[in-house]
């Protein structure tokens, strides 16, 4: 009888470090799952200068964001620009760009 105690003790022992290890290997797969969508929008889109934005481009978001300033550019493989626009409060606006100053809406088709 001594040794009922002890043998359910390490069967509860047990089962608890099963848990234990399954919710690190969980943890582990969703920082791999978020670091790989981070990957993924790192190689879409490079980070540039403010003044390696065609002329264009900054020509239009004067135009256009007239209260908006910009404060971060992107430019993809295929020569779009992803702008990041602020206004002084703070609040940003992301639009995007083709190379020679026109607007593409997230809804359009290249064909």
């Amino acid at each position: 009888m001594k040794k009922l105690p002890m043998i359910v003790a390490i069967v509860v022992s047990i089962f608890s470090a099963q848990g234990v290890l399954a919710q690190d290997e969980l943890a582990v797969l969703n920082d791999d799952l978020e670091y790989r969508d981070y990957e993924y929008e790192q190689q879409e889109y490079t980070e540039i200068n403010i003044v390696e934005l065609p002329l264009s481009i900054q020509e239009a978001a004067a135009k256009d964001f007239g209260k908006l300033r910009i404060v971060q550019a992107y430019m993809s493989k295929d020569n779009t620009y992803k702008i990041i626009l602020q206004d002084r409060y703070g609040n940003t606006k992301v639009v995007f760009a083709s190379a020679n100053g026109e607007w593409i809406k997230p809804n359009d088709n290249k064909s």
